[in-house]
């Protein structure tokens, strides 16, 4: 695996299997973070500001590598909370750029194509990878649905997937394939 370092295994983590921005990614803190949930709730990162406003993002994979991160700094004192704090010392994080030239190093390490689907590596791929699984898992609900719609003569696994299971049971489903997905993408990374 070409990002075998704990700092850029995590930077692209954050980019695909978290789905976050580059901006996001560089000044993600310890404080974000909520990893010490109920066994009914997934970890999750909180943004008091993002492109579309405030908001919650899932780990749904990733929060081992996520903790060895914080158990790392932890030990050092004039650590100032940055998951990506900046190299050069002034106290700060990485800038989005910083981001953005890392992930095309990794990509260039990885050997990927220098285009794909005639575009060329960028960390909005890592997003597009995410919205492409958690749209399949939608997918994977949908047509785990299909038999009980048939069985209880509803319309479509769309009706009952909006009418008769609850918000929070919609979201454990999409949220169980989904941590499959990423799991099966990055593990077979590992290798």
């Amino acid at each position: 695996m070409t990002a075998d370092d704990q700092e850029d295994r995590l930077l692209i983590l954050a980019l695909c299997a978290w789905g976050l921005r580059p901006n996001e990614v560089a000044s993600l803190r310890t404080g974000q973070f909520t990893l010490d949930v109920s066994t009914d709730e997934v970890p999750y990162i909180t943004f008091e500001e993002r492109k579309n406003g405030p908001g919650e993002v899932s780990l749904l994979y990733g929060q081992e590598e996520l903790e060895d991160r914080l158990a790392t700094f932890a030990e050092h004192d004039d650590w100032d909370g940055y998951l990506f704090p900046s190299p050069h010392g002034s106290g700060g994080p990485i800038s989005r750029w910083t981001v953005w030239n890392r992930f095309t190093q990794l990509a260039d390490q990885a050997e990927l194509p220098d285009e794909i689907g005639g575009v060329s590596p960028s960390p909005k791929m890592g997003r597009r990878f995410w919205y492409d699984a958690y749209s399949s898992s939608l997918d994977v609900v949908l047509g785990s649905l299909d038999e009980i719609a048939s069985e209880q003569g509803s319309a479509s696994a769309d009706v009952v997937l909006q009418n008769y299971l609850s918000d929070s049971r919609a979201r454990e489903l999409r949220r169980e394939y989904m941590g499959d997905q990423l799991a099966a993408a990055f593990e077979e990374n590992k290798k």
